[in-house]
């Protein structure tokens, strides 16, 4: 399944969406970056759905927040082939959260900051790869194929995956981005193609993996 842009309204209510307000749970903490300090932005969320055909519960909810001046790669660790470790969301760099949410009735737009333009996403079968987030399937590896195991014994599957220098399309009052590939765009994890993996048991709700290639 692939996940596409809609034309930027300006403003998004929507929880499938690039930018706009973060949906979580009510009473869920708003994340900052244990670098800086900063409030973390929305990059990516979107609703888990019958047909993208994920082993996760529908109705669960991904959300992808970064900060937006600590622009850098997810980890410095690699546990490819490897059980992760206990709590291994604690143990990455620290500039940005990852989280799938279980299905509940009481979801909330969270504040945050607003430098991105917003998009809703539309979902469809066909589109061009470099233009659009793979979600679910088999990972599309860039290099060596990379295989992880949840701390709770379950496998990782993918969730999402983001193209080499996909961009984010800034709002013109937002600072740039520093080290993105853009002046006027941000972009994930330097511009590195990203794959985002998540526990098949959501044993956790942060129980998601992310790694990197180029």
């Amino acid at each position: 399944m692939k996940a596409l842009f809609k034309p930027a309204s300006g403003t998004s209510t929507s929880k499938n969406s690039i930018g706009g307000a973060a949906w979580v749970p009510e009473g869920t903490q708003v994340p900052v970056c244990r670098c800086c300090g900063a409030v973390l932005q929305l990059f990516v969320q979107f609703d888990v759905q019958r047909q993208f055909a994920l082993p996760f519960r529908e109705g669960s909810h991904f959300v992808l927040s970064l900060c937006p001046k600590c622009n850098e790669i997810p980890m410095f660790d690699t546990y490819a082939g490897q059980q992760l470790p206990a709590r291994y969301w604690e143990k990455n760099v620290g500039n940005h959260h990852a989280a799938l949410y279980r299905p509940t009735d009481a979801w909330a737009p969270a504040p945050g900051v607003d430098l991105l333009r917003a998009f809703d996403l539309v979902f469809t079968e066909q589109a061009p790869a470099s233009e659009s987030f793979q979600i679910g399937g088999e990972p599309c590896w860039v290099q060596e194929a990379e295989h992880f195991t949840c701390s709770c014994g379950a496998e990782m599957r993918l969730l999402l995956q983001i193209p080499e220098n996909h961009p984010f399309p800034k709002l013109e009052s937002a600072p740039e981005q520093p080290d993105s590939f853009s002046s006027d765009d941000y972009c994930a994890f330097l511009g590195n193609e990203v794959y985002v993996f998540a526990c098949e048991k959501q044993c956790d709700e942060r129980a998601v993996w992310i790694t990197v290639q180029n």
